[in-house]
């Protein structure tokens, strides 16, 4: 892992909060999306649905990934690319567990007790 030079990628990678962008459509996002979405509540991450400065990743939905979204939407997730903010797709599970996992032990070691699933 490289080192981290950028104090805003420095400040995203200890934040809690977790943006989700794009509005599912499809059976099989909707299901994911709140799944994933209940999954960041049991964690003690915060999800939100405007960019800030301190935005630890952002989940989004496939139309999203795929370009098909609103120009507010592009440019959210054009202004967390610029800020070195992971965009991840809801589907993918494997790198959300990844990228959240620093600040969910964290969270854990700072409160005392295990986090369940972390």
């Amino acid at each position: 892992m490289s080192p981290i030079s950028d104090i805003r990628t420095a400040r995203c990678r200890r934040s809690r909060r977790v943006l989700f962008v794009g509005n599912p459509t499809r059976r099989s996002d909707v299901s994911q999306w709140a799944m994933v979405r209940q999954w960041v509540v049991l964690q003690g991450l915060e999800p939100i649905r405007s960019f800030g400065d301190d935005v630890l990743c952002v989940i989004v939905t496939e139309d999203v990934l795929d370009g098909r979204c609103s120009s507010a939407e592009s440019l959210v997730v054009r202004q967390a690319r610029d800020n070195a903010v992971p965009c991840i797709s809801v589907h993918d599970t494997t790198t959300i567990w990844h990228t959240t996992a620093r600040v969910r032990a964290r969270m854990s070691l700072s409160n005392g007790t295990p986090r369940e699933g972390a």
